[in-house]
Parts: structure tokens; sequence; C-alpha cells
């Protein structure tokens, strides 16, 4: 054992020659301090290797969840008595800003070691990037689309009065930025809407038994319930029509039009009215280059197609447009439903009709008829 020992003292030193033989062919004279460093056992050298390669993940630093409580407090001028984390993890960012640089922003390209840390006060989660330290703290939802917490308190208050539910029981499911004219993008028919743009928010919020829409301005000092869009039991996951996925609004002479897509059978079905009072069929399959199958169903009176105009105005369908009432089954292959008209789109999925907005149900029930 001791020859054993002898010998890897004799291997290390072979070792160190070497180093600074290396060291001095080359014009570079290593200093005192340097030397020291040199001379440390290579075992401690993989050691602090090691540990600055592969960070345990297990535990968040107590230092960082104080300063990101801290922030809270500072950025939102609320409490964070509640504010608790749910999820973190060990990042590295490739630059001084986290990987979060605003417009404008000049980061420095470096790499930065950090954490990722979601929180949430119970009724909304944030998350935030850190540094190692939390000496430089981010907040990666820090955008327009995300409800500041004193708004959503301000709406959860509101619906709580209004719906006679207690506030602890509701929870923002989606919030989005939005630029109302004077009504707050409410449909009446018949009102005019002063045309000014005002900043603010359509949030979607569930409760217990169902969800809500609401419209708001940018402070929260108009709060508007969106009744039309309101109402869906609590089978359907209500949300918004993402941008890069609305469809293509129909031409102009198109009054309305219902697309049923998706699904295991690769086929977009488009029942469509046109203005002249015709109703046409239109199939198309996915899987084959080959033309629509077009099928003209029947031609309605200019009465019934009156009648059908007065359904969309009576339901007031504008309110519902860039709405999305979808369940699980829309992700296992179901086919989803849109149906477009008076320049405004939604989709659901017609496995839980009977859960969806009551006026969107009445626009299906009177669309079916014809």
């Amino acid at each position: 054992m001791i020859r054993h020992f002898q010998s890897k003292s004799v291997s290390q030193s072979q070792i160190w020659s070497i180093a600074l033989l290396s060291l001095v062919m080359a014009g570079a004279v290593p200093t005192a301090t340097q030397m020291g460093a040199m001379a440390s056992t290579p075992n401690q050298s993989v050691m602090s290797t090691q540990v600055s390669q592969s960070p345990s993940n297990s535990r968040l630093p107590q230092r960082v969840v104080r300063q990101i409580r801290r922030d809270f407090t500072q950025r939102f001028q609320l409490s964070a008595r509640n504010l608790r984390v749910v999820d973190f993890s060990r990042e590295t960012w490739s630059d001084s800003c986290l990987g979060l640089a605003a417009p404008n922003e000049r980061c420095a390209t470096a790499t930065v070691e950090g954490w990722r840390v979601e929180v949430t006060n119970g009724q909304q989660n944030w998350v935030f990037r850190t540094d190692l330290n939390a000496q430089v703290i981010r907040l990666e939802t820090e955008d327009t689309a995300s409800l500041p917490p004193q708004l959503v308190d301000r709406l959860f208050e509101t619906i709580a009065r209004q719906a006679n539910v207690p506030a602890n029981t509701l929870r923002v499911i989606e919030s989005q930025p939005k630029t109302w004219d004077g009504c707050m993008g409410i449909f009446e028919p018949g009102q005019v809407c002063q045309m000014i743009a005002l900043s603010g928010y359509r949030v979607i919020v569930m409760g217990d038994r169902q969800s809500w829409v609401y419209h708001m301005n940018q402070d929260g000092s108009t709060i508007v319930q969106n009744t039309t869009a309101s109402g869906s039991g609590s089978e359907i996951t209500p949300s918004f029509i993402p941008d890069q996925g609305e469809p293509s609004m129909p031409s102009e002479d198109v009054i309305f039009q219902m697309t049923i897509a998706g699904g295991l059978r690769g086929s977009k079905t488009e029942t469509i009215l046109t203005s002249n009072g015709t109703l046409y069929r239109r199939v198309t399959e996915m899987r084959t280059s080959g033309e629509p199958e077009t099928t003209v169903i029947k031609r309605l009176s200019q009465r019934q197609l009156q009648q059908f105009q007065q359904v969309l105005e009576q339901q007031k369908f504008p309110n519902l447009n860039g709405m999305r009432y979808l369940t699980s089954a829309a992700l296992a292959d179901y086919p989803t439903t849109v149906v477009q008209g008076m320049g405004s789109t939604v989709a659901y999925i017609d496995l839980e009709q009977d859960n969806l907005p009551q006026s969107l149900q009445r626009v299906i029930e009177a669309w079916s008829r014809l």
C-alpha cells in the first residue's frame, strides 16, 4: 500500500514538473500564486469542477426565495405573505438579461448560471428568472398579456359580488391585451359606439361550475362582463383562439360558415350560406390533392335569410369572436367545429354542446334548422 502511495506521488510530481517546464519554455513564468494553485492536489481540482458543472437541483437557496419575494412586493405593491414556490429548475442563461431582453436593451453575451422559479399566490402564477444569487431578477411573464395582480383582485371582487360566489374559488384561465371602443367591445344590436382606443384586457375566469369572460380597461376602473361569451360549463375549458391558429375569414358574400376539421378522417367539411341565400357544402380530403367536392344543399328565401341574420344579431354573435370552447377530446383527434359570421370566429367541440354558452347554443340550433 505504501509503495502504491509513493508511486502516485511520483506521478503527481512528474505532472507538476512537465507543466512548469512547458510554461517556462513558452516564456510564461508563473507567479507564486499561480504556482500554489498548480500545486494543489488533483483531487481538489476535480472536486471543484464537479461542483460547478453538476450543481444540485434538489434545493432552491433561501436567499433566492427571499429576493424573489422582495422583488414581487416592490414590483406589484402587494404582500408576498401568501407567495409560495411551486416549481424551480437550475438554468444556464445566454446573456446578462437572462434571455429576457426588453426592446432596444443591450445585453452582454455571457453564460449566466441561475434559476427559473415559478411562484403562486393561489390565484395566479408568475415565473421569475434569476442569476445564481438572485442579484439579477427578471419576470418571465412580464408582458402586456399578463394581468397585474391588483387587477386580478379587483376582477375577482366584481365577480364574487355579481355572481355571488366566493372569490377564493376563482382563477384566471387566460388574459389578453385588447384595445376597446367606447362600448368596451360589447356588441348590442343597434348600438352606436364611440370610436376611441381604450387599452385594456379580455379575461377568462373559471369558477367551480362555470366560466366568465370580462372586458376591463387598463387600470381596472371599468369592468364589464361579456355575458354572451360567459356561462360555459365546467366540462369545457374556454380559451382564446391563438393568433397564429385563427382561420382566415370567409369572403364578403358569406353570411355564415361552419367548418368541421381534424379527427382521424383527415377531411374538412365546410357548410356555407351566401348573401343570395345559397346554402352549399364543400368537402376537402386533406390527405389527397384532389379538388374539393361541392354540393348545393338548398336555396333560402329572402325571409329565411333575414330571420337567420336576426338570430345572429339577437344572440350578439360578435361578442363570441376569438373564443374557443374545447375539451380534452379535442386533443385526441376529435374534430373541432369553427363557425364564422358578422366578422367573427368561434371554435368549439360538439361533444359538450349542452355546456356551451347559451347564445352560442341558440345560434347552432338556428343553423341546424336551415
